[in-house]
């Protein structure tokens, strides 16, 4: 009965928490030693937003392909081992509209990272088991701000930090409110300040807006967890403690893309800490009944490149829950069915880097087996929760009816 739940890992989703890619996921120290397992999977998002306030339209969200590698060995009766590579966290975005005419036309993000996770597991007896070990992790990309929000967001910082004011006042002042204009000397000083604030906003769009470029960085952590079985009914609890990963990425910064001099500079910043809970039994000597739920800690992802100033991504916590049931159809063909849920937290904002605020997702697959062989496929179709995009805290677009479509194979071959 355990068999079934290879059928578990078939078709890629929608990166709704966040960046979250691939999960995380190191159910692998639970294969048979000797087994070899590689899935690619495919998601194509729908991600349609429009400006508020504005004439943009987008079709926001590029697909993506991911790929997952894990080898699964064992030294004595008590110790075994995983070699697992994943793309953890990622962005595909772009606003494709005009930055002269749009609130963020222009801005895009393509992030990636990749992992190696080394775990050896340790069982005390056929039910308890520890496992662990050291996950290094690559991170690279190049995030671009543009369109009509992003120049007066990134104008006002700049002008207000020359003229050693702090620019919530200088934004107030600007729209009318007499506090903040008594308190920045008076109408003359203001205006100077929003002739000034005119033209850096002016000269942000005419030149191409702003450009971080950050090379490769690889920065260690730590994964951790322990597993309670019971082997007679496909019984298992399994807990999963993965660290925060630090960066320290050399970046080029760009203002003005069409002429002026790129800026040498470092972000540092943290990749999130999660936790992964797996469970799993069998119901009867045909069906595995699965769940999930994933919590994914992004409170100190802060990428803020040291020219720009501001953080490139403010993305929500994320708990994301799965339930799904596997059923073996025939001797070689075993069926599965999974829903997935992300809580819709509501928040006013979502950083444009990552627009979406929950999910609801439906996966259907199968795996055959023949032999040492097993090969699974299955397509998942995801209700994407709807969203405003935000530029200093302001809702900037709407993005709304979204969704995605994913596909995925995966083969597991025990030699």
């Amino acid at each position: 009965m355990a068999t079934l739940f290879g059928a578990t890992a078939l078709a890629g989703t929608a990166s709704a928490g966040g960046l979250d890619r691939s999960y995380q996921s190191v159910l692998a120290i639970f294969n048979d030693p000797g087994t070899v397992s590689f899935s690619l999977s495919y998601v194509e998002p729908d991600l349609k937003a429009e400006d508020i306030n504005g004439t943009g339209r987008y079709d926001a969200a590029d697909g993506f392909a991911q790929y997952q590698f894990s080898y699964t060995g064992r030294i004595n009766d008590r110790f075994s081992y995983a070699i697992i590579n994943d793309q953890p966290f990622g962005a595909n975005i772009f606003y494709d509209d005009d930055p002269l005419t749009s609130n963020i036309g222009g801005t895009e993000a393509d992030l990636e990272t990749d992992a190696f996770t080394f775990i050896g597991k340790y069982d005390f007896d056929d039910r308890i088991s520890v496992f662990g070990g050291p996950r290094v992790e690559r991170a690279s990309g190049v995030v671009a701000l543009n369109g009509q929000a992003y120049a007066r967001a990134i104008a006002l910082r700049g002008v207000a930090r020359v003229a050693g004011v702090d620019a919530g006042t200088l934004g107030a002042a600007l729209q009318g409110d007499p506090n903040a204009v008594a308190a920045l000397g008076g109408l003359a000083n203001v205006g100077a300040l929003g002739a000034q604030f005119q033209n850096a906003s002016s000269i942000f769009l005419a030149t191409g807006g702003y450009e971080v470029e950050l090379d490769d960085d690889w920065g260690v952590g730590l994964t951790l967890g322990a597993a309670y079985e019971i082997p007679e009914i496909a019984l298992r609890l399994a807990v999963t403690y993965h660290s925060e990963i630090s960066h320290d990425n050399a970046t080029t910064e760009q203002f003005g893309l069409a002429s002026l001099t790129p800026i040498p500079s470092e972000i540092a910043f943290s990749s999130p800490q999660s936790v992964n809970v797996d469970f799993q039994t069998g119901l009867n000597e045909r069906t595995l009944l699965i769940a999930g739920v994933r919590w994914t800690d992004w409170d100190d992802f802060d990428v803020i490149p040291t020219t720009l100033g501001s953080d490139l991504a403010v993305i929500d916590d994320s708990y994301r829950w799965s339930l799904g049931v596997a059923r073996r159809l025939t001797d070689a063909f075993v069926g599965l069915a999974t829903l997935t849920y992300e809580e819709d937290l509501g928040s006013e904002t979502q950083s444009p880097l990552g627009p979406t605020d929950g999910l609801i997702g439906l996966t259907l697959g199968g795996r055959y087996t023949r032999d040492n062989l097993n090969v699974s496929g299955g397509v998942s179709y995801n209700w994407v929760g709807s969203a405003n995009a935000g530029v200093a805290e302001q809702p900037v677009a709407s993005l709304t009816d979204s969704s995605a479509i994913g596909v995925g194979f995966k083969v597991d071959y025990r030699f």
